[in-house]
């Protein structure tokens, strides 16, 4: 279910956007995103649909997902976005830590790619790191990864 969030939200704090099938997971990232200063979850959307309904009606800065879905291939969902919003930067969430994952999210277009399994520690450096315009690699992954990104 999509929702979108308006209260309490200031005009300097960079939006973003959730897509992730599991309940838990966005209301863990929205509660950890949403104890930071300069960033705010604006939408919550757990189908492809959903995240492009909330796209178009929250006008994020980021949007934010995972690459395993019930509906569908994740990396579909990359592609689309970027084709259909080029310059909106994603950022992939994923438990997928074997770096061909990574290789094909930077190729359909990802700007950031970071694992569950480090969250706590990257996730809010990657989110910076890609509002800032530049790519992220997990650390876990980025030796692997060469020049591909």
């Amino acid at each position: 279910m999509s929702s979108t969030r308006s209260s309490g939200e200031t005009p300097d704090k960079r939006r973003i956007l959730i897509i992730d099938d599991h309940a838990l997971v966005r209301r863990g990232l929205t509660a950890m995103i949403d104890s930071e200063p300069d960033l705010t979850v604006c939408a919550e959307a757990a189908t492809f649909r959903e995240g492009f309904e909330a796209i178009a009606s929250s006008s994020p800065d980021l949007v934010i997902t995972d690459l395993s879905f019930g509906e569908g291939d994740g990396l579909a969902l990359v592609k689309d976005i970027r084709a259909r919003y080029p310059d909106l930067p994603v950022l992939v969430l994923t438990m997928h830590d074997a770096p061909v994952y990574a290789r094909r999210a930077f190729l359909a277009g990802a700007s950031g790619y970071v694992t569950k399994q480090e969250m706590s520690e990257t996730l809010l450096i990657a989110i910076r790191c890609v509002l800032g315009g530049e790519k992220y690699e997990s650390p876990k992954i980025a030796g692997a990864l060469g020049d591909t990104t």
